[in-house]
């Protein structure tokens, strides 16, 4: 029997805030479109749906319910986008050059930072000269007022501004390479942060409508670290199965297990507390699979810690993503891709291939129907190449007993020979 969709109103509404804050606080609808927008899919055009005895017509509503699972998906299953590796805003007093000169220098400072995911990346002395010398790396820079809700950092009399610096990539990206250090591409994985919160007898966990100042604090320091954090809606999903105890005690299995409808490939638990002299301390746990790490922080503010935490996150996290680093190619990888079944498929996998930091250079070995034979020129791992692929959403491991003619059975995921299917 031909599939029907069914939809159910209550089973959309617990998603439709999350939907809309991802989509920049865009209403329902609109977050829906933009989504499909993106992939170029009009769902508004699939009004009807045809069974063995009728067909059914839906509403924009219903489409926007049934699709918005399909859309959001993706987006929690999987690694995401990180966006502004190579920016970064720096708050200065006024706008003379010689301020805009040392906030370049930290703004390139930070970017280094954040696109090699190693916080001594800018003691590296290649880079400390350019740090020195920040303009020979830069693209453009603007001035900005500072937004409202930061002015409860001002002190009274000051005036400052914000100034964004954008770095030329191809530089950055030789730069770090040259040094030895890794270049971690945009693909990154997915964190889930559950934050237990003791602040002058008030404990709470933190979730991604949290009015608290601390939620910001958050998530600017995540962006600023390059790290793709997700906070829990703590919807009444939630609730019943992770209570602020878990959190606080570190108990990992109810953690954990609230944490899979997120799908992350990682969770970063914190217990931030206020101390009776108003100074902050903080645990930080970070899980992923049958790893971890602990670590501690302290600070007269909670930004101190806060920063900390993401900063631990990230450099944990590159040990284990990250590509090796080094100025010359690191070796060969045969790659095969599957359901390639158009020219524009072809042009989608060998440009996907190609924007892979740790790939150099993509040359295509050999055509067949449906199927594709590549030969990478690698400036990382195999294993690097391996694992940001597994965080897109472009390629899957292909099918068991597809292997290609000559690879043996073990080719699907091996140092020389990966075999992958396009995701259509």
């Amino acid at each position: 029997m031909p599939l029907m969709l069914v939809h159910r109103p209550g089973y959309i509404d617990g998603f439709s805030d999350l939907a809309a804050r991802r989509r920049g606080g865009q209403g329902f609808h609109s977050a829906v479109a933009g989504c499909f927008h993106e992939w170029g899919w009009n769902p508004y055009r699939l009004t009807c749906v045809k069974s063995s005895h009728s067909v059914r017509c839906m509403s924009k509503s219903t489409i926007s319910g049934l699709l918005l699972a399909l859309c959001l998906l993706p987006v929690m299953a999987m690694g995401a986008e990180v966006k502004s590796l190579y920016e970064a805003e720096m708050q200065v007093p006024d706008q003379t050059r010689s301020e805009r000169g040392l906030a370049m220098s930290a703004a390139l400072a930070e970017v280094v930072t954040k696109v090699s995911g190693r916080r001594d990346a800018r003691l590296q002395p290649k880079v400390a000269r350019a740090i020195r010398r920040p303009a020979q790396l830069l693209q453009q820079y603007r001035y900005r007022a500072l937004p409202e809700d930061r002015q409860g950092e001002l002190m009274p009399g000051d005036d400052p501004q914000l100034v964004f610096f954008h770095f030329d990539k191809k530089a950055v990206d030789r730069l770090l390479r040259e040094s030895g250090l890794p270049v971690w591409g945009a693909t990154r994985p997915a964190v889930l942060a559950w934050l237990a919160v003791e602040d002058a007898g008030r404990r709470y966990l933190l979730s991604a409508d949290s009015p608290d100042a601390l939620r910001r604090v958050v998530e600017r320091e995540a962006m600023r670290r390059g790290l793709s954090l997700l906070l829990p809606l703590l919807d009444l999903q939630d609730q019943r199965q992770v209570s602020f105890a878990d959190v606080w005690g570190r108990f990992r299995d109810p953690v954990l297990q609230a944490s899979q409808r997120y799908r992350p490939e990682a969770v970063l638990m914190g217990r931030l507390l206020r101390t009776t002299d108003g100074e902050w301390q903080a645990d930080w746990w970070i899980v992923e699979g049958k790893d971890s790490e602990r670590w501690r922080a302290n600070g007269v503010l909670p930004v101190e810690v806060v920063e900390e935490g993401m900063a631990g996150a990230v450099s944990w996290l590159a040990q284990r993503y990250a590509p090796l680093g080094g100025g010359s190619e690191a070796g060969h990888l045969r790659v095969t891709v599957d359901e390639v079944r158009s020219l524009a498929d072809f042009a989608r996998v060998e440009g996907y291939l190609q924007s892979l930091q740790q790939v150099a250079h993509v040359r295509v070995r050999q055509l067949q129907a449906g199927r594709v034979d590549f030969g990478l020129a690698l400036q990382g791992s195999p294993e690097g190449v391996a694992q940001t692929i597994a965080l897109g959403r472009v390629l899957t491991p292909a099918a068991p007993g597809t292997e290609p003619a000559g690879a043996g059975t073990a080719a699907v995921l091996t140092t020389d020979s990966q075999h992958y299917q396009l995701r259509h």
